[in-house]
């Protein structure tokens, strides 16, 4: 349990500290991904590691049962406190690393494309969350089928090589855009264009699926994509 905490908090230390100590293995937090999706790529979920949530749940039960009961038993505002920080970290966590995946997608992905291009990446990736046929986390499309040798959803899960991040120049223009992509998707399409666009690929290849979706646009070296 203290080595799960610990690595879940050293993935939000090494999120954070990219930009200022420029690291360079920045692989997705690969115990959580696999607990979320279940992602046979990534570590499985061990009968320890279930333990230890089981341990947490149950603790989490009994800190809500010092909160009090409807029989006119004063609330315990600590615990109440105790169990909204746990939950406003929890949500924090989740959001750094759903972050972390869409930079890891867009450096990857990208980084020698023009900031539209850049958006356009992460376009796709959000409008893929949001479709019915989909994972519904953002580390879920972006590592769907990453067991599967050059045959995955984005090259770079798939293709054998470390995923290292060399270039903190490229990878702050990632999480810029990624700040940009989820600030707009929670209001509108960043590109009107690309409302629809689920799929994509360089212009140098030409996939069999292609044919049967619906072209929208070029921008840079990746053609777009709609299932409609």
């Amino acid at each position: 349990m203290k080595r799960t905490i610990l690595a879940l908090l050293f993935t939000v230390a090494l999120t954070g500290a990219v930009q200022d100590s420029g690291r360079k293995n920045l692989d997705a937090p690969a115990e959580l991904v696999a607990e979320a999706q279940n992602n046979p790529v990534l570590p499985p979920v061990t009968e320890q590691t279930r333990h230890a949530h089981r341990s947490v749940a149950a603790r989490a039960s009994g800190t809500l049962g010092e909160l009090g009961s409807s029989h006119g038993t004063p609330l315990n505002l600590a615990a109440i406190r105790s169990v909204s920080l746990r939950h406003e970290f929890k949500t924090f966590l989740d959001a750094r690393i759903q972050e972390n995946c869409l930079t890891t997608a867009v450096y990857f992905e990208a980084r020698s494309e023009s900031m539209v291009g850049q958006l356009a990446v992460a376009t796709v990736i959000l409008n893929r969350v949001k479709a019915s046929n989909s994972p519904t986390s953002i580390c879920g499309v972006v590592y769907r089928g990453a067991s599967h040798l050059n045959a995955c959803q984005f090259s770079f899960a798939c293709d054998g090589k470390p995923n290292l991040v060399d270039d903190t120049r490229a990878w702050k223009m990632a999480y810029d855009i990624t700040v940009l992509a989820l600030a707009n998707d929670r209001k509108n399409r960043p590109l009107q264009i690309l409302a629809t666009a689920t799929n994509y690929h360089a212009d140098y290849v030409d996939p069999y699926w292609s044919k049967s979706l619906n072209r929208l646009t070029q921008i840079g070296r990746h053609i777009f994509y709609s299932q409609i």
